[in-house]
């Protein structure tokens, strides 16, 4: 309903005065039509980019063979309606859009000509989910996206579990990634049939060892992203606190989740995020812009020193290989001037400086730190972000995945625009009103 100016009482009574009329570009719940697409928008494309990749591998195991290229439309329909409901009157995400375009044309110039547009595809991503956030700045959608997912994810992951045969008859995710040339038949071991590579673990599991050794992967078909995904919704719950009603059930539902995939990472992550917490406010931006550069060097001189090779299974070989992985890369390479094809996705830091090169993986991690908020409170889940993708790009290159980059990005977005003090105003007036009791209520 829209407030409009409407004939009342005779003359000399006042002319007009204010009625709630119905607005034709207003709906029934006080939104306008056109805030109502774009939260429709931002419903499809978050839960569209989680569920994707299984609807796929459906379609692959009991109706016909997909091909990369299904997978590439597929993202690119999420990232086309996606960026609708980025676009606003606003200069800031053309500008950005312009000046990342101009900058990676002018490396595949330097390189020879030679055209990858992954890195291209890498960016967009985050950048018009996190636009759309902006935009909507709504965080009960966030939470109510936040809680959806997470069932999502659990409920598909214990029919992966529990009915494994089942589960691999509609999908057959090695069956899937072999068709989309994700991986070849000398790394499945001529395996058509079963769950991705490290879906099963050599050794023992670290978390619950009595639930054996299958990896749960659900909606991602791979373990990996199952652990980035419980650290991005038990984030969000630690950070949104009592104004989520649904936090303890997802406190719940993330913990599921790093269980079912035995997600080491997931689990000393979202512990660290908890111990950090009550200094999120005192950290400074700028020692989060030189944090991973600082890393990157440390890394390097270790890689240099002590590192012939990879490492083992655990989070200190994954440290190991990352640090062997820098050492391979030249001059060139690192510069972003030449191409490489050293395998490079065990290392997310390795990866952004061959996809991006080293002045521009510095321009995008500062304009990501120093993101601007409309409120101080909004810093404290930035700064979980910071927490996660630092660590995360010590071991993969995981972290553009749209599989959980939508969500992310998306609530993250939200956060920064919204203004969080406004909300607590609320909670506590709220508070005062329930407190008073319904005699002084109706005496004021």
């Amino acid at each position: 309903m829209a407030a409009r100016q409407a004939y009342a009482g005779p003359p000399g009574s006042g002319g007009f005065v204010r009625h709630a009329v119905p607005s034709p570009d207003a709906t029934d719940d006080g939104l306008p039509l056109a805030m109502r697409l774009y939260r429709f928008l931002a419903i499809i494309t978050v839960l569209g980019a989680l569920v994707f990749n299984p609807f796929l591998a459906f379609v692959n195991t009991r109706i016909m063979g997909v091909a990369d290229s299904h997978v590439m439309l597929a993202e690119l329909a999420i990232v086309g309606c996606t960026f609708i409901a980025a676009m606003t009157r606003k200069s800031g995400l053309y500008i950005f859009l312009a000046v990342f375009f101009t900058y990676m044309v002018f490396l595949f110039m330097l390189r020879g000509g030679v055209v990858n547009p992954k890195p291209i595809r890498d960016i967009l991503i985050p950048l018009v989910f996190y636009f759309m956030g902006r935009r909507i700045a709504d965080l009960k959608l966030c939470d109510r996206l936040v809680v959806a997912s997470a069932v999502i994810v659990v409920v598909f992951g214990l029919f992966e579990y529990l009915f494994l045969e089942t589960f691999l008859e509609y999908f057959n995710v090695i069956g899937y990634y072999l068709a989309r040339g994700s991986v070849t038949l000398d790394q499945t071991f001529g395996q058509t049939k079963g769950l991705f590579i490290s879906g099963q673990r050599p050794e023992a599991r670290t978390i619950l060892p009595f639930l054996g050794q299958h990896r749960v992967s659900s909606v991602f078909l791979e373990p990996v992203s199952m652990g980035n995904f419980a650290v991005i919704i038990y984030s969000w719950a630690l950070f949104r606190g009592q104004a989520f009603k649904g936090r303890w059930l997802t406190f719940l539902l993330a913990f599921t989740v790093v269980a079912l995939a035995d997600a080491r990472f997931g689990l000393y992550t979202c512990v660290l995020i908890t111990l950090l917490y009550p200094f999120y406010q005192l950290l400074p931006r700028l020692f989060w812009s030189v944090l991973p550069f600082l890393l990157l060097a440390v890394l390097a001189v270790y890689g240099v020193t002590s590192v012939e090779g990879g490492g083992p299974n655990d989070l200190a070989g994954r440290f190991a290989v990352t640090a062997h992985i820098l050492t391979q890369l030249t001059i060139g390479v690192v510069l972003g001037i030449e191409t490489t094809s050293q395998f490079v996705s065990d290392s997310g830091l390795a990866y952004s400086l061959v996809a991006f090169g080293l002045f521009g993986f510095i321009t995008l991690w500062s304009l990501f730190v120093h993101a601007p908020v409309v409120h101080a409170k909004a810093w404290k889940f930035h700064s979980m972000v910071i927490v996660y993708m630092l660590l995360l790009m010590l071991i993969s290159d995981s972290f553009y995945s749209i599989k959980t980059a939508a969500l992310m990005w998306f609530i993250l977005g939200s956060s920064n625009a919204f203004d969080h003090g406004k909300e607590l105003a609320e909670r506590l007036a709220a508070k005062r009103k329930a407190a008073a009791g319904p005699g002084r209520q109706v005496a004021a």
